[in-house]
């Protein structure tokens, strides 16, 4: 009974949304629990605060179609979009061209450092299969370097630098990413991304280990332009970043939800602004 009546005025404020002014969107697909319950959520990347305006079941073509529909059912449409942030996901590229033919699209830079992440990871996974890695490994790797480390973890990064482990120069690839993402222009930024690639091809040769890392860098030149749109974009770079830790808190309070409507309705009450238009 809890559910059906925080349902209705959820889905009473939803409805009452005017969407005619909308102009840009960040996507994201998460899920209630590790591979299941996956939801495609979208927030106005104009709006300050509680600014998811939409959620819906499943990923891919088939939300941006349903989100479509919910623009224009609200006083919106697809084509007045003039930005969309996304991942490197080719189903989600594909269906945002095919839906938002004005839109520019960019690349969330936090799903660049989840790549290069998960290829650090990676290589760690191959290489502990070969060697014996240092304590402390996976989450000194894993660990930006603005981050503190404990004794344990500082000593482990020390060993794999000194010892040439292939980890190591994962981490060295992925730490360069900082480098970039300083930059304060689009020019800085190619010349940047252009040595970037020089160098981080040169750490990556001849080593079977770092095939995750060579992966990493053929997606990360494939959607160069798009990468290359956030430092040009409408939004700061802390608002393009930022609704990632929207998703984590609605999926964190979320946990244990396998109704994939309830867990929707999580995402609402925390990033929607529900109170707001039940008020108004």
């Amino acid at each position: 009974r809890l559910w059906r009546i925080v349902r209705h005025y959820v889905s009473k404020a939803i409805a009452a949304l005017d969407l005619k002014s909308l102009k840009a969107v960040g996507l994201d697909e998460t899920a209630s629990k590790r591979g299941h319950n996956y939801i495609t959520v979208f927030i106005d990347l104009d709006r300050t605060e509680k600014p998811v305006i939409f959620a819906t079941p499943g990923k891919g073509k088939e939300g941006l179609a349903k989100f479509c529909s919910f623009i224009e059912a609200h006083g919106g449409h697809p084509d007045n979009l003039i930005e969309v942030v996304c991942d490197m996901s080719p189903a989600f590229l594909s269906a945002i061209e095919k839906e938002f033919k004005a839109a520019k699209v960019t690349v969330d830079w936090f799903h660049v450092v989840q790549l290069f992440t998960k290829a650090v990871d990676d290589v760690r996974k191959l290489e502990a299969k070969q060697t014996k890695l240092p304590e402390h490994t996976r989450w000194t790797v894993l660990k930006g370097g603005e981050k503190g480390r404990t004794d344990g973890q500082k000593n482990a990064l020390l060993e794999l630098v000194e010892q040439g482990f292939a980890t190591a120069k994962a981490y060295r690839v992925k730490e360069l990413l900082r480098w970039i993402r300083q930059a304060e222009t689009k020019q800085a930024a190619r010349w940047r991304i252009t040595h970037f690639l020089k160098h981080a091809a040169e750490y990556a040769i001849n080593c079977p280990l770092l095939e995750p890392v060579r992966s990493a860098l053929a997606s990360f030149e494939r959607h160069l332009p798009r990468i290359i749109n956030r430092w040009h974009s409408l939004h700061t770079n802390a608002r393009l970043e930022g609704f990632n830790g929207l998703f984590q808190a609605a999926r964190a309070r979320a946990r244990g939800y396998r109704n994939v409507e309830n867990f929707i309705m999580i995402v609402y009450l925390i990033a929607a602004p529900i109170q707001i238009l039940i008020t108004s």
